[in-house]
């Protein structure tokens, strides 16, 4: 992790909101293709934005990696392009409904199946040139790990609606399913996984930026369903069974270090008699 890639993150993230902002309050969006702007979205959007990019950042390791200048150059312009770009795709009339919910095929138009089956298959490719790729260079653990966190976090809150028998449907937001995708192209070494990363979290960056918050909410449900204090209590145990695996599981490095002994011998002038 380096300093300097930690700012350039920070600073990368406030410019694609801001320009994603601008873009929001620009004639070129309408007012029904985003939540009313207000003091407090306009603040705390940014905050959220900058919370969730980095943790997606760290789930790629995305500090630790070192870019070039040019390198750095060619991210935070395609991540401004996926951020305006995407936006702009909302204002277009056969995709401007589209959502990501039971029955989204049906409801779709046929220029909007075109388009959305082409990304689509484009994007499976992608997936499977990646997975073929990480397999030859033999780091499939490192591959699979983030999108194995990210369902394993998202399996517990299904576990507790489950337990909590809350009624809920699946409602998949494009900064979700950005973020999802994003942890899928991490190895920087390739010019496309720059490319491809830096498009899907500028996705990320201006689904909250126009959505807020909610753009995180998978399980669409009635908000004051009954909660009943037996099924927390259920998750908890599983949780809490999950916790003592990750702790047992940890595997303890001894560090064997070789001393080295240096005498220092005072070294006497000479004398002459």
């Amino acid at each position: 992790m380096t300093v300097n890639m930690l700012w350039f993150l920070l600073f990368n993230a406030f410019s694609v909101y801001f320009a994603s902002q601008t873009l929001q309050m620009s004639h070129y969006i309408k007012n029904t293709a985003h939540n009313t702007v207000s003091s407090f979205s306009l603040v705390y959007d940014a905050l959220y934005s900058i919370i969730i990019v980095f943790g997606l950042h760290y789930l790629h390791k995305t500090p630790g990696k070192k870019l070039s200048i040019l390198q750095k150059c060619f991210y935070t312009f395609f991540c401004h392009c996926g951020a305006i770009i995407f936006a702009l795709c909302g204002e277009v009339s056969f995709l401007e409904h589209f959502s990501l919910t039971k029955g989204f095929w049906e409801r779709l138009p046929w220029e909007g199946k075109i388009i959305i089956g082409c990304v689509a298959i484009i994007l499976a490719n992608l997936v499977l040139i990646q997975g073929c790729k990480s397999r030859y260079k033999k780091n499939c653990g490192r591959q699979w790990f983030p999108w194995i966190f990210l369902s394993v976090l998202w399996f517990v809150l299904w576990f507790l609606l489950y337990n909590e028998k809350i009624k809920a449907y699946i409602h998949v937001h494009h900064a979700l399913f950005a973020g999802f995708f994003s942890c899928w192209f991490e190895d920087f070494s390739f010019k496309l996984d720059i490319v491809l990363n830096a498009i899907l979290i500028g996705i990320v960056i201006e689904g909250i930026d126009f959505y807020g918050i909610g753009e995180l909410t998978l399980f669409m449900m009635d908000q004051y369903s009954a909660v009943d204090i037996s099924g927390l209590l259920t998750t908890w145990v599983v949780v809490f069974v999950g916790l003592l695996g990750s702790i047992c599981c940890t595997k303890n490095r001894v560090i064997k270090t070789n001393e080295l002994n240096v005498q220092i011998i005072e070294k006497l002038p000479k004398t002459y008699t």
